[in-house]
């Protein structure tokens, strides 16, 4: 995962090229420690859901901060089976290619708090909620509208998620060039789905903010995090999104 400024409206955090250090421990040593057998989680939750998730393993009687991820709290819940674990390996983080129960959808998400769970296999079903960061983003005033301006053989279906870059990444007609910038990206999930809802999200540190966006996916509801900068025109309920992005999911245990 990764710790999306520009979708969060956080680019104040970024000084030099880094993170601001200071504010970043000062939330920290505020967040909440989620222990796990090989170190802990520290979560905090700014006012506008947000959440950022420390990575820290335990060496001995000390500790690393491994990474950290950017998650948005909501009402958004997915159930998923876990098909394949994609990417390289991080600490107390994995991405892995999803489908629902019925194996009808797919799509590639990286967990929050995973190593929470006992285990993760193909037997398992996950409860998640999710959300997305978008890194490109269309919108349209309706389906129609996007209908209208796409040939049909390159359309995405209402409300699909595809994980393409994953497909691409495995087409042996492909080069091996080819192949490997797909590769690169293959955590990106196109979709596409009508908006529901849009709410501005104030995270209540130094007036900064961002949007939310909730469409309808085949998956169930989706937060789109985003920042209005990243649009010409602001979304409505009944706008329509064609976006690619990233999908962080939350474990949800009992």
């Amino acid at each position: 995962m990764a710790v999306y400024l520009a979708n969060t409206g956080l680019e104040i955090l970024l000084k030099d090229g880094s993170l601001d250090q200071k504010q970043m421990l000062a939330w920290f040593e505020d967040a909440v420690r989620i222990p796990t057998s090989y170190g802990f989680y520290a979560t905090k939750v700014l006012d506008s859901g947000l959440t950022l998730v420390y990575r820290v393993l335990a060496k001995g009687a000390d500790m690393e901060i491994a990474g950290l991820d950017m998650h948005m709290s909501g009402r958004c819940l997915w159930s998923a089976k876990p098909l394949v674990r994609i990417g390289e390996t991080e600490a107390l983080s994995i991405t892995l290619l999803m489908t629902n129960p019925s194996e009808r959808s797919a799509f590639i998400a990286t967990l929050v708090h995973a190593a929470t769970l006992d285990h993760i296999d193909e037997d398992s079903i996950l409860n998640l909620q999710v959300c997305a960061f978008p890194q490109a983003l269309d919108a349209f005033d309706s389906r129609q509208a996007y209908e209208d301006v796409t040939d049909e053989k390159g359309r995405l279906e209402d409300k699909k998620l595809l994980p393409f870059n994953y497909i691409m990444a495995r087409d042996e007609s492909l080069s091996d060039e080819d192949r490997q910038k797909f590769a690169k990206q293959e955590q990106m999930v196109l979709l596409c789905g009508p908006v529901l809802a849009v709410q501005q999200r104030v995270h209540g540190f130094r007036d900064t903010q961002c949007m939310v966006a909730t469409i309808a996916t085949e998956m169930g509801h989706l937060d789109l995090v985003y920042s209005a900068k990243q649009l010409a025109k602001p979304l409505q309920k009944g706008s329509y999104v064609v976006a690619s992005c990233v999908i962080s999911a939350d474990v949800l245990t009992d």
